[in-house]
């Protein structure tokens, strides 16, 4: 199994009221999946989505990366994990506005610091060819529409080949046609690629796509 979360508790605090986001969630995730966590808004969704990508921290409970538990890792050690084995596709998008099109999709390769300039721009124009990019490598997010630069975000996302990429509402900001041919690009790659594809969404879009749907409410899975 490529992702398993037992029994993930989370809970917030506003001042001294405290509030529990996740209430013993336990799930299993296997590669290539195209999977959609759904629910109101307050369900928990988003939570469980930061809770799995690291970016937030759990209180109790396991998340297992092929068998590493996660939850013993350092600030340090989870930090080197995003960047070796995870993508982020944001509801904003999320893109550096100083930088080109092609410096922000190349931006995860120079962090990871492990290729060549020349496979570095191999990699950077193949995968924005692959989101129809190609020929606007070098505007600016601001010189692009909205379903642009969410492509621009995939590309960034996808470049170095992660095991998982983590979707937060990825079409929210989107109109629907924009939203419905995005969708449609996340399932082409999901195919093409063998990229998993976890998403935190209420779209109906995503989930009339989604090879499987978590439905969660008030911080548990209902179905």
């Amino acid at each position: 199994m490529l992702l398993e979360v037992k029994n993930l508790s989370k809970t917030y605090y506003s001042g001294k009221i405290p509030f529990q986001a996740l209430r013993a969630v336990s799930v299993s995730i296997a590669k290539q999946e195209f999977t959609a966590i759904a629910g109101p808004s307050g369900s928990g969704k988003t939570t469980l989505l930061n809770c799995l990508g690291t970016i937030d921290r759990a209180e109790s409970g396991q998340i297992l990366l092929e068998g590493m538990d996660l939850m013993g890792q350092t600030k340090n050690e989870l930090a080197a994990l995003r960047k070796e084995n995870f993508g982020f596709i944001f509801q904003t998008y999320n893109l550096i506005p100083v930088l080109t099109v092609f410096e922000n999709v190349e931006m995860p390769l120079k962090i990871l610091r492990r290729f060549s300039a020349a496979e570095s721009k191999k990699r950077v124009l193949a995968i924005l060819a692959k989101v129809g990019l190609q020929g606007l490598e070098n505007r600016r997010p601001l010189e692009l529409s909205g379903g642009q630069q969410q492509r621009v975000s995939i590309a960034r996302a996808l470049v170095k080949n992660p095991k998982i990429i983590f979707a937060d509402e990825p079409t929210a900001n989107l109109d629907s046609a924009n939203g419905e041919a995005i969708v449609d690009l996340m399932r082409e790659l999901n195919e093409q690629e063998e990229a998993t594809f976890i998403f935190s969404t209420h779209d109906p879009l995503i989930m009339k796509h989604a090879k499987r749907i978590i439905n969660i409410r008030d911080g548990m899975i209902v179905s």
